[in-house]
């Protein structure tokens, strides 16, 4: 596809290709997170989760094959092979930039269960995202300056 395309237009289109992706998997994300925070039971919160996972990693899949297809980049990826997606796992990335979260939930696919990321809390604003984050149990921290953790070290 990148061959016949000049480069902003490929963009363009990949972009809005993740974009209707989103959109479409939002759709099916708000009737079970309105359920999700409607609905106190534990056994039921704990099931809309896992639909929520299950609707989360299809949108993962779908991204991926969006980039590969669009910008059919080449991954140099080591490390073990015998990763579980039943077991827990705690991966530690040097945020630099959005690209690494699209990385890492590429190389991780169906590899370890879906990852969640420590989010800032002002993020829970972003339009659709932040629900769906709230929704996928992710979770939110507050920062605090240097001043005010000296002045309050129970933080």
């Amino acid at each position: 596809m990148q061959k016949f395309l000049p480069s902003p237009l490929l963009g363009v289109i990949t972009f809005l290709l993740v974009a209707f992706n989103t959109v479409f998997w939002v759709a099916f994300f708000i009737p079970v997170i309105l359920l999700k925070f409607i609905v106190f039971a534990p056994q039921f919160r704990h099931r809309c989760s896992r639909v929520l996972t299950a609707f989360a990693s299809q949108w993962v899949k779908c991204n991926s094959v969006i980039l590969q297809i669009m910008q059919n980049s080449e991954w140099d990826i080591e490390g073990p092979a015998d990763l579980n997606p039943h077991a827990s796992y705690l991966v530690i990335s040097n945020h630099r930039s959005w690209a690494d979260i699209v990385v890492l939930q590429h190389i991780f696919r169906d590899k370890i269960p879906f990852l969640k990321f420590f989010l800032k809390k002002e993020l829970i604003w972003v339009p659709f995202m932040g629900l769906a984050w709230w929704a996928l149990d992710f979770p939110f921290m507050k920062r605090y300056s240097r001043r005010f953790l000296e002045k309050h070290p129970e933080l």
